[in-house]
């Protein structure tokens, strides 16, 4: 009887932190509002953020679309960020990046480069820190060009988890 009541408490609390659930933040939620800087197009719906930027400039111009949010959380954790996103460049030649901002004071907190798909889909994960948490921020998505051209990203899945 003795063992029996061990086993059952172990299991109780095996599962009550099992239980535990992680905070995720779907960045593409349809009540989520990205916006568009410079030339820009954003679209969205519950599945699909679309950004493109056509340009006719030879010179080097930062477009991007951008989220103002903040994660509250009271956990060490570092921040996990889970992209599934195409990329493609009809005419000329992009480079595409995310990057995370304190909205406060503009400071650069994380930073990436996305590779160049060609239109196919692929996923990237990444581990932002922890010190995001807790604070105004800005999720930009950017399309950097240097000459004329016209280019796309496509992102089907931009989920934040802090475990």
């Amino acid at each position: 009887m003795i063992l029996f009541l061990t086993v059952a408490i172990v299991y109780q609390h095996q599962w009550s932190v099992a239980q535990t659930p992680n905070l995720e933040i779907n960045l593409i939620h349809e009540k989520l509002v990205w916006k568009p800087y410079s030339a820009a197009i954003v679209s969205q719906n519950g599945t699909d953020l679309y950004m493109i930027a056509v340009t006719d400039l030879n010179s080097t111009l930062w477009n991007r679309v951008y989220l103002p949010i903040q994660i509250n959380s009271t956990t060490n954790n570092s921040v996990l960020f889970d992209l599934n996103y195409s990329t493609i460049s009809n005419s000329g030649y992009a480079t595409y990046f995310s990057e995370v901002r304190d909205n406060s004071s503009n400071k650069v907190l994380w930073s990436n480069f996305l590779n160049n798909t060609n239109g196919r889909f692929i996923d990237q994960n990444f581990t932002l820190p922890s010190d995001i948490k807790n604070k105004p921020l800005e999720f930009r998505l950017y399309i950097v060009t240097n000459s004329e051209g016209e280019h796309a990203l496509d992102v089907k899945k931009a989920l934040l988890t802090v475990p």
